[in-house]
C-alpha cells in the first residue's frame, strides 16, 4: 500500500525544440475536459509536451485514467496534495482525510488498479524545472514557491516544512505576495481555485476549478511567460 516517507524530487526537462509546451492546471479526473481542450490547441503528441501542476486524481470521473496520462512520453506531472494523500493513506488520518475530499474511487477499484495508481503517483517528482531555448527555465511545484530563487530547488527539496508549503501553501495567494524568482523566468502552480489564471509577480497560478464547474486552464508556455501580472487588484478566488 502507501509510503508515508515518500519523497520524490526534482525533474528536469530539457527545451523543447521540435513543437509547443502546454501548462495544466488541476486535472482532478476531468479527461474529457482535458481531451476537449487538446484537440482545440491542435496538441501534437509526436512533438508537443504537457506539464501539469498535480492533483490529477479525486472529484472528477476519471482519476485513473488522469494517472495513466503520466505513462505517456508527451506528459508530465508533479506531484499535488491529492497525490499525497494517496500515498500516506496508510495512517488512518490521512485516509479519511483523503476519503471525504474525494479519494473514494481508490477503494473501489481492483487491487491491480490500486497497485498501477501507486506505481504511477510513485513516479512523480516534486518540482520540475522546464528549461527554455534561452537558457532560461521554468519551475513548477504544486501549490506555491515558498523560497526566493529556484536555483535552490535541490536544497529546498531537502527541508521538509519548505515541500509540506509546496504541496499545501496558499500564503503568496492570500497575502498577495508579489515576487520576482532571479532563478526563474516563472514559477507555475495551481492547487487554489481561481475565476481565471493569475499572476502575483513571477508565480502564475492555473488552477481554474475544471472539477467545480470552472474551464480547465491548458495554457501555452509562450502565453504563460506574457500573462499579464495581477497588480494591486484583489485574487479572484473561485
Amino acid at each position: 500500500m502507501a509510503k508515508s516517507d515518500h519523497t520524490s524530487g526534482h525533474m528536469v526537462l530539457p527545451p523543447n525544440t521540435r513543437g509547443r509546451d502546454y501548462l495544466l492546471g488541476d486535472l482532478h479526473g476531468c479527461v474529457d475536459a482535458l481531451e476537449e481542450a487538446m484537440k482545440l490547441v491542435s496538441f501534437d503528441p509526436e512533438v508537443d509536451r504537457i506539464i501539469a501542476v498535480g492533483d490529477l486524481i479525486d472529484r472528477g470521473p476519471r482519476s485513473l485514467d488522469a494517472l495513466k496520462l503520466a505513462r505517456q512520453p508527451w506528459f508530465f506531472s508533479t506531484l499535488g496534495n491529492h497525490e499525497i494523500m494517496m500515498l500516506e493513506a496508510d495512517d488512518q488520518r490521512t485516509r479519511l482525510m483523503w476519503q471525504q475530499n474525494g479519494g473514494e474511487w481508490f477503494y473501489e477499484l481492483t487491487p491491480h488498479s490500486q497497485e498501477v495508481s501507486l506505481a504511477i503517483v510513485e513516479t512523480l517528482p516534486h518540482a520540475i524545472t522546464l528549461e527554455q531555448e534561452d537558457g532560461t527555465c521554468i519551475g513548477i511545484c504544486h501549490a506555491e514557491w515558498p523560497a526566493d530563487n529556484w536555483r535552490d530547488i535541490e536544497e529546498i527539496l531537502e527541508v521538509p516544512w519548505m515541500r509540506q508549503q509546496m504541496l499545501w501553501g496558499r500564503t503568496v495567494l492570500t497575502q498577495h505576495e508579489v515576487r520576482v524568482d532571479p532563478g526563474a523566468a516563472l514559477t507555475v502552480h495551481g492547487h487554489t481555485p481561481l475565476k481565471t489564471p493569475t499572476r502575483l509577480g513571477s508565480a502564475l497560478f492555473i488552477d481554474t476549478g475544471c472539477v467545480h464547474g470552472g474551464k480547465l486552464t491548458l495554457i501555452a508556455v509562450n502565453d504563460a511567460l506574457t500573462y499579464p501580472e495581477l497588480g494591486r487588484k484583489r485574487v479572484p478566488l473561485y
